[in-house]
């Protein structure tokens, strides 16, 4: 008799129990959370002269309850740096702004991209994108950097095309800062000929009007070593009044061709 009293007393209680827990759930406010929306992570940013520095903010919106950190910004190569708020409250936007700059990259179509780090769940790791279309006012062709490499008392030259992209804009000299290194230019029609008897990648060029030919020639009495130079060629743009090829060479001993 005792112990079927004391089971209706704790059906009783639970009874009585239940509503007062789900009340009190309910009571209870719900778990805040960490969000962080991205509007646009991807930019396209269009025509960028290359040897500029392209800024782009993105904007990343915390539409959660708690405070989102950015831990880190990892881009993806050493053109591009960053700058990137530590938190970002409730309600609150914060901007990472992606700094690229161009000097040392390549004409034509490009993307960089940058890594963002943060606390918020489902977005530890945003991905940012920039495309650009890199275009240089005088382009050098095949590039803007030439080897040269041969052995005491040989010359060595190669050829850079040189070509405007600008209508306004004329080749008008160039010159080397290495006395071992000299530099000529010519219209690239005067040398139509003697290009199409050449062995190396001028010969494959196509010349359009207003290019120049600039060749780079390793004197024979540049001494043995590693040499440098910048050819700088001038123009008449007032905006750009000079390109710059580098050049590299590497001059062995002379050799003794009579111990062979």
């Amino acid at each position: 008799m005792q112990s079927g009293m004391s089971m209706g007393i704790r059906i009783l209680a639970a009874t009585l129990s239940a509503p007062l827990a789900l009340a009190a759930l309910a009571a209870t406010p719900a778990h805040a959370a960490a969000s962080l929306v991205v509007p646009k992570a991807t930019v396209d940013a269009g025509k960028i002269q290359l040897g500029s520095v392209f800024e782009h903010e993105f904007v990343f919106k915390n539409d959660g309850d708690e405070p989102v950190s950015i831990t880190q910004v990892r881009p993806s190569c050493g053109c591009a740096v960053s700058d990137y708020p530590a938190v970002i409250e409730p309600g609150t936007d914060g901007l990472v702004k992606l700094r690229i700059d161009t000097k040392n990259l390549r004409s034509g179509k490009q993307s960089k991209t940058a890594t963002v780090v943060t606390t918020a769940p489902n977005s530890e790791r945003v991905v940012l994108q920039v495309n650009l279309d890199l275009y240089t006012p005088l382009e050098f062709l095949p590039k803007a950097l030439v080897y040269l490499r041969t052995s005491a008392g040989v010359p060595r030259e190669e050829t850079v095309l040189a070509r405007p992209h600008s209508p306004a804009m004329s080749i008008t000299g160039a010159s080397s800062d290495n006395e071992h290194i000299e530099v000529t230019l010519e219209p690239a029609t005067a040398l139509g000929s003697a290009a199409s008897r050449q062995s190396d990648v001028a010969s494959v060029l196509l010349p359009r009007a207003g290019d120049a030919w600039i060749k780079i020639a390793l004197k024979s009495t540049a001494p043995p070593g590693i040499l440098r130079a910048e050819v700088r060629v001038q123009t008449t743009d007032p905006d750009y009044t000079e390109g710059v090829i580098k050049v590299n060479a590497v001059v062995g001993e002379r050799r003794d061709e009579t111990a062979m």
